[in-house]
């Protein structure tokens, strides 16, 4: 087994990441919070309808509440953020190794996520390079600031996402 020194010290292997679908991915995530108006967590059909308009497709009142129907799993006639990345064909973007991933990583990130720490994380783990790293993040960075920076609670969230 290699001790932590060992692994410090070892190249990281290249990641394999789409980062136009995790950009992707992390754009639909901010469409949802913008319109999940009560901040639950969940959006009703009028609620879909704007956020799917917000994204350049327009649904008919009656289309977005088909949407909902087939996809509100315990039909309560709202959507949750995972269902509604389903609807969106997130999931078939491959993703789910990068989700393990960014999982693994998140017990060692404190109360923000940058590249460098990032970096320094999966560095250690042997699996990113710096440059990664840096993309992963301006692909989350979602408040829109620029800063190369994420919350805890956005990589969280987006690790589950994936």
């Amino acid at each position: 087994m290699a001790t932590p020194a060992r692994r410090a010290s070892a190249q990281p292997q290249p990641l394999t990441v789409d980062f136009e679908a995790l950009s992707y991915i992390s754009r639909l995530v901010e469409a949802f919070q913008a319109f999940d108006s009560d901040s639950d967590g969940l959006v009703t059909a009028p609620e879909l309808r704007g956020l799917l308009a917000s994204l350049g497709l327009d649904k008919s009142e009656a289309e977005a509440r088909d949407m909902l129907a087939r996809a509100d799993a315990d039909r309560d006639g709202r959507l949750c953020v995972v269902h509604f990345l389903d609807v969106m064909n997130a999931g078939e973007l491959g993703l789910g190794a990068l989700g393990a991933l960014l999982q693994a990583a998140v017990p060692a990130l404190e109360s923000f996520a940058g590249p460098d720490e990032l970096a320094t994380v999966l560095g250690l783990m042997g699996t990113a390079s710096a440059e990664d790293c840096a993309e992963i993040i301006a692909c989350m960075d979602g408040d829109g600031d620029g800063d190369g920076a994420i919350s805890v609670e956005e990589f969280k969230l987006m690790a589950d996402l994936l």
